[in-house]
């Protein structure tokens, strides 16, 4: 496992995991997430990856055969609880020098609160349909 920097909000672990991701530095992401077993990460129409070594694996595979990428984050929310935050964004990753992003992707982050600050939890990743109507997304079905 890695050692790991105080995150003394969700939202600053936030900009660690997003600034580590632009950076493509590995120990900087991993120093994000919590060392345990319980952590998943579900990266774009991908199979969940559960527990530290596998999403380490998964992020220097990415790192490894990708260009650098930056993620703009628009639409987001934040949901408090004692202990857990869950952010809601949508993601707009913008690959190598291209001048358009690809995306949307909406992305969930859980943030729990651990002895050594917030660690993220779970990142899940999945592509957002285009095109539909303004109120598709406010569709209650159950």
């Amino acid at each position: 496992m890695t050692s790991q920097a105080f995150f003394s909000s969700p939202e600053d672990c936030s900009r660690a995991f997003y600034e580590a991701f632009s950076q493509a530095d590995l120990d900087a992401l991993m120093a994000v997430w919590a060392e345990d077993e319980e952590i998943c990460c579900v990266h774009p129409s991908a199979a969940p990856l559960y527990g530290f070594a596998a999403v380490r694996a998964a992020w220097e595979a990415i790192f490894r055969n990708s260009a650098k990428m930056r993620i703009e984050l628009r639409d987001e929310a934040w949901h408090a609880t004692v202990g857990m935050v869950t952010h809601h964004a949508v993601e707009w990753i913008y690959v190598g020098d291209e001048p358009q992003p690809r995306g949307p992707v909406f992305v969930t982050n859980i943030f729990l609160r651990a002895p050594q600050g917030w660690r993220l939890l779970v990142h899940h990743a999945s592509p957002l349909q285009t095109g539909l109507p303004g109120a598709a997304g406010q569709v209650v079905l159950h």
